[in-house]
């Protein structure tokens, strides 16, 4: 059992998990196509929620995982840009 210090990382590394999945569930959907890359959405997850690289990364996983949407591992294809 944790105590202390331990606990309250754990408590904050919890609370954190839960809100980014919370906040990953309006993205990722059924049927919801893919709107940004990984990186993207881990960047705005940080800057707006204010939470650790590692909580997002573990929801990540979490919400496809939980919703199936296996698709959002593979990358986000490239736009294809048009020469002027």
């Amino acid at each position: 059992m944790l105590t202390g210090r331990k606990k309250e990382l754990w408590e904050k590394a919890e609370r954190e998990r839960q809100l980014c999945q919370t906040w990953l569930l309006y993205y990722i959907r059924p049927g919801q196509p893919k709107p940004a890359t990984k990186a993207e959405l881990r960047d705005a997850a940080i800057a707006e929620l204010h939470v650790s690289k590692s909580s997002f990364d573990a929801a990540w996983i979490w919400v496809i995982e939980e919703t199936g949407r296996h698709d959002w591992y593979k990358p986000l294809r490239r736009q294809r840009q048009t020469r002027q």
